[in-house]
């Protein structure tokens, strides 16, 4: 008799995600719930502003300046330590800073998903560490991003003819930095979607 090969659930991930400079938005939280409705894992939101939500980007990046921004990576990093469990680290703009901190220099994480910005791939450690899996996600006419991030990120982005880069980058055809917070009139429904998906096709 010949049995069907069992089918296993795949483990429920842990995910981080950090905020963006305008702080823990009800869109963030809007944004976590619907990873988590499309991925079947779980995503924590650690607020690194302490309550604080901000007009626009730019009072968010004041209120960075006010705090620290040592201050708020170290916040960032004490809820890594918290969420020893998570595997998986997300940030949006200003949050990819400690999300690419966490995935160079904290154990454990699998993988890094930054959304409207990226980093130098040694901006915390020499080398980006081939274990851990790089997921971008940006808005090609973002004037925030357009003229530094979005040409560094395509040097390391996988393509046909560099496979072995280490990260893969998906561009957007809109300029709105915050496309993905629907508690801001830059929200783009569609655009969402599909990054939720390519989210969840990596988790899986």
């Amino acid at each position: 008799m010949i049995r069907p090969t069992p089918h296993y659930p795949v483990p429920m991930a842990q995910i981080i995600l950090f905020h963006h400079a305008r702080g823990l938005t009800e869109g963030v939280l809007a944004l976590a719930e619907q990873i988590e409705q499309a991925s079947g894992h779980h995503v924590h939101t650690p607020d690194l502003f302490g309550g604080a939500v901000l007009p626009t980007v730019e009072d968010g990046l004041a209120h960075l300046q006010q705090i620290g921004q040592d201050e708020v990576m170290t916040r960032a990093m004490h809820a890594c330590a918290e969420h020893k469990e998570a595997s998986v680290v997300a940030g949006i703009s200003m949050g990819v800073m400690p999300a690419w901190k966490a995935a160079q220099t904290a154990p454990g994480f699998r993988a890094c998903i930054a959304m409207s910005s990226a980093l130098p791939l040694d901006a915390y450690a020499r080398l980006w560490q081939p274990h851990t899996s790089l997921q971008i996600h940006l808005a090609a006419q973002d004037p925030w991003v357009k003229d530094e991030d979005l040409p560094l990120a395509r040097t390391y982005a996988a393509t046909a003819e560099h496979p072995d880069r280490p990260a893969d980058l998906f561009e957007y055809e809109t300029a709105s930095h915050l496309f993905m917070d629907s508690s801001t009139d830059q929200y783009d429904a569609r655009h969402t979607e599909v990054m939720v998906e390519r989210i969840r096709e990596l988790l899986a």
